[in-house]
């Protein structure tokens, strides 16, 4: 069935629209919208909103959603901050932590591709399992990070600035330039669309399916494990209670928001940018408005709520 023009458009560059949008209103009704300061924390939290984004993007496109990715990210801080406790260096307790956040993923898509658990619940039980390790190795309590003058500062990973600009949005642009590359010029990319497509017409084709679902896991695992770090950098301290902060659904949402289709085969990771910059416009906006935080989670389950519905009648039109 023909698309029509307006749906091309949308498709093409409704998410530059809505930020656009977004970002005319806010500047009209809020004070201060275009101040230093807030320009800056809108970067520092688009930084970590768009790490989460990249990975889900290569899991949603393959046809799947991962809803652990805040408690690996909690479960990766908590490690990293236990390490540095101990007497650690900061680039060795940083790479143990990743090594945690990649075992992670791998036995996600371990589990999926190969004992055939449906990622809704292999995902959902190693939410609550990280989680629940992190309780346990830290006792329940945030541990905070202390380094030592003149020593590698952890700081760098999210609590740092070069001019206006946060070192975690760095860091997210580095591990985005990573992942465009990977899904544009690699053949895990390829397969990543090809399995969210039609897995079946692709395993048959000859594809090893199962080893680029474990891949693709995997990759979201390191996702997870740099937005930890970023956020335990962040906060300055390793804290359990990050995976209860919502990070699974902002990672989906940011995904969504950017155009990738919840039913596979269908994404963009440059728009999951840009929609991790509308939800940070968003809640942004909504704080210097004085929304109370309750009412921006309404707001933003809502958004995201439209943005899928939106998706679903252009695939019934398509049809």
């Amino acid at each position: 069935m023909r698309v029509s023009k307006g749906r091309m458009i949308y498709n093409k560059f409704g998410t530059y629209i809505i930020l656009v949008v977004l970002v005319i209103f806010f500047s009209i009704v809020g004070d201060g919208f275009f101040s230093v300061q807030n320009l800056t924390n809108i970067l520092r939290t688009a930084g970590v909103y768009a790490v989460f984004g990249c990975g889900m993007t290569f899991v949603m496109i393959s046809g799947r959603i991962d809803l652990s990715v805040g408690s690996i990210a909690a479960l990766v801080g908590c490690v990293a901050a236990i390490c540095i406790k101990n007497g650690m260096g900061v680039i060795p307790a940083s790479v143990i932590a990743i090594i945690v956040g990649i075992i992670c993923g791998l036995v996600n898509g371990v589990c999926i591709a190969k004992l055939k658990v449906p990622f809704f619940i292999m995902t959902a039980g190693m939410m609550y399992a990280a989680s629940g390790l992190a309780l346990v190795i830290t006792r329940e309590t945030s541990i905070g990070i202390r380094t030592e003058a003149g020593k590698l500062s952890f700081d760098f990973w999210g609590a740092s600035t070069a001019g206006i600009i946060p070192s975690q949005f760095i860091v997210a642009i580095i591990f985005f330039i990573i992942c465009f590359y990977i899904m544009k010029n690699t053949k895990m990319g390829r397969y990543t669309y090809a399995i969210g497509s039609n897995e079946k017409t692709t395993r048959l084709s000859g594809v090893n399916v199962d080893l680029y679902t474990i891949l693709i896991f995997t990759l979201n695992g390191l996702a997870a494990a740099i937005g930890g770090l970023i956020l335990a950098s962040r906060l300055r301290s390793g804290s359990p209670n990050v995976a209860d902060s919502g990070y699974n659904i902002l990672a989906i949402a940011s995904a969504a928001i950017g155009g990738t289709s919840l039913s596979g085969g269908e994404g963009n990771i440059a728009k999951t940018i840009v929609g991790a910059f509308v939800l940070c416009v968003i809640s942004t906006g909504l704080n210097i408005m004085g929304v109370a935080s309750s009412n921006q989670k309404i707001i933003i389950g809502a958004v995201l709520v439209i943005v899928v519905a939106v998706d679903m009648i252009g695939k019934r039109e398509e049809a």
